[in-house]
């Protein structure tokens, strides 16, 4: 499956994560992206009042186990190599709109940061975005519409293409607790809800090493997670936040052989570092 899998990301873009977590999981992201909404107020009030960034420092006893997902992280390294950096963390919630709003019809089609307009083939990404949608995409909750292969093929919208459906788009009707992980080439929008409720997801947004973060790590919860992966020798958790110890021997290791190889050597000398093995 992890070759199909990967073949299946670099020809279309992205790959689909199903049944990633499960009711309980979702249901306390669900209810603190409601206690972060209900305390924005005053001089608490964000410009955007349902979304949320720097989510590992608000929350990591919830977020950690998103950010530091195995099964992702897995797929995630044969695709960028054991270079995976978290550079920001969002739980957000996306009010309904009136279904005779006609905004409601709108598409806001982009390609993800540090993206460029593709040449016509594969380049391996600089950042990947994992999104996970906790609850059902119906027709009024609205799909994730994607343009399969657009990463590759150098599709470009004028600025009132951006704002319609494309006559390429694949409309993904995930269910609660699929995770996407999208190529940041690859062009994809949102729909607008008007299921009359709240469309609640996250959106953990990964990027190579070696760039900036959005994120802060600086904050006294994220001080905690790296003590804790230093303490345990833990080279895949040090470097999600932000603490790549490999970076100058790995990113000029001379280029001699396949990456995929010596990807896959490092990721298990990794692994095989950690003096402490999870419960």
């Amino acid at each position: 499956m992890t070759n199909e899998r990967l073949a299946q990301y670099r020809r279309d873009g992205y790959t689909v994560f199903k049944g990633a977590y499960d009711a309980t999981t979702m249901q306390a992201w669900c209810r603190e992206q409601d206690r972060l909404e209900s305390v924005s107020t005053g001089p608490y009030a964000q410009k955007t009042s349902f979304w949320f960034g720097n989510m590992l420092e608000r929350a990591p006893h919830l977020m950690w186990q998103a950010v530091a997902n195995p099964q992702v992280l897995d797929f995630a390294e044969q695709v960028v190599g054991p270079f995976i950096q978290l550079d920001n963390l969002t739980l957000a919630a996306f009010p309904a709109k009136a279904k005779d709003d006609p905004t409601a019809q709108q598409c806001g089609w982009h390609r993800d940061r540090w993206a460029h307009m593709p040449s016509g083939q594969y380049d391996r990404p600089l950042s990947m975005n994992a999104i996970c949608y906790l609850q059902d995409l119906t027709v009024e909750s609205g799909p994730l519409r994607v343009i399969t292969g657009s990463h590759i093929t150098p599709v470009t919208m004028d600025e009132k293409q951006r704002g319609e459906p494309h006559p390429d788009e694949e409309l993904l009707y995930l269910e609660a607790g699929d995770l996407v992980l999208t190529h940041n080439g690859l062009l994809h929008s949102g729909t607008p809800n008007t299921s009359g409720k709240k469309r609640y997801f996250f959106s953990v947004y990964y990027n190579i090493s070696w760039l900036k973060c959005t994120d802060t790590f600086d904050g006294p919860n994220c001080r905690q997670l790296i003590a804790w992966a230093r303490s345990r020798n833990d080279h895949r958790a040090l470097r999600l936040l932000g603490q790549d110890d490999h970076l100058q021997a790995r990113g000029n290791s001379g280029f001699q052989e396949p990456d995929e190889g010596r990807w896959a050597e490092w990721s298990a000398a990794d692994r095989d570092a950690i003096t402490e093995l999870d419960a």
